[in-house]
């Protein structure tokens, strides 16, 4: 158990039996857990170095701020919630109550149009082109923010056209290999 100091002393060590006021420190359990964020990314689809590209973050830091019982600012709460695409409550633990519906519903709405995506970036046919678009522009009337959502990446992670992988900043030197 962990206590939240007394908000009328500036000590640690505050005996509120000793100056008669009514003390609000709190009792706090140190292995409960605080937030859901790794539940919500989760469900959201997202990687941890998704967000880390989203928040800056290292994927380390990242994975210690996930861990259910690690203690956060309102701060990195914050950068979470901006990170994730949802309100900072649902990213709180509520003792009484599961994910939101609503989280769960965005959740799936964003996992769907990642897929419509990823099928409109390979078809082939006109047909289903046009039947990919209808269904695009359907989610994007019910939640005009999944305008910003990419598809499911093909192969690794994705990059823009304009960014150059590690072999090109570090080539093969190929005179020092022996074929022999």
């Amino acid at each position: 158990m962990a206590t939240i100091p007394c908000d009328m002393h500036s000590d640690q060590d505050c005996n509120c039996a000793r100056c008669g006021h009514e003390c609000s420190r709190v009792q706090i359990e140190e292995d409960r857990p605080l937030h859901r964020i790794a539940e919500v990314r989760s469900q959201q689809g997202l990687s941890l170095r998704a967000i880390s590209r989203r928040t800056g973050i290292d994927i380390r830091d990242l994975k210690q701020q996930e861990l259910a019982t690690t203690d956060l600012s309102l701060r990195d709460l914050y950068r979470w919630a901006a990170a994730l695409e949802v309100p900072v409550d649902s990213l709180l633990v509520d003792r009484d109550h599961e994910l939101s519906s609503s989280v769960r519903d965005r959740a799936a709405l964003v996992k769907i149009m990642k897929t419509v995506v990823a099928v409109q970036e390979i078809a082939t046919s006109p047909r289903v082109a046009r039947m990919t678009e209808m269904l695009r522009e359907q989610l994007l009337a019910m939640m005009p923010e999944l305008a910003e959502v990419g598809g499911w990446p093909n192969y690794g992670s994705r990059r823009p056209q304009d960014h150059v992988g590690r072999i090109a900043g570090n080539p093969i030197n190929v005179d020092n290999l022996s074929l022999e």
